[in-house]
């Protein structure tokens, strides 16, 4: 993904500003701040950012274009199965996400 501020990864970082457990592990002296990457991954672990049939926009190919899609389910943690408007349907993780712009 470009320079723009990622989705999930901004909702892992409240979490873990507000969550007793990661707040004490973060506050740890030897330790030091979790990783970005292993705070989405907990963070992932118990929360679900795209419901089934919630409206996303979707990176789709290697392009930098956001197209307009549907949440079919959640197949992992990191993993969800997407339609788009044109009825094809793939999987895409937290990277590809975000939720629909408001119209």
């Amino acid at each position: 993904m470009s320079g723009e501020a990622n989705y999930v990864a901004g909702l892992a970082m409240r979490w873990a500003r507000t969550d007793p457990l990661e707040q004490w592990v973060n506050a740890a002296p030897e330790g030091g701040r979790t990783p970005l990457d292993e705070t989405i991954r907990e963070y992932l672990a118990s929360h679900n950012p795209f419901p089934d049939e919630s409206a996303v926009e979707v990176l789709r190919g290697e392009g930098p274009t956001w197209e307009q899609a549907v949440i079919v389910e959640r197949v992992g943690v990191d993993e969800w199965t997407v339609e788009y408007e044109d009825g094809e349907q793939a999987w895409r993780d937290h990277h590809e996400l975000r939720p629909a712009a408001a119209k």
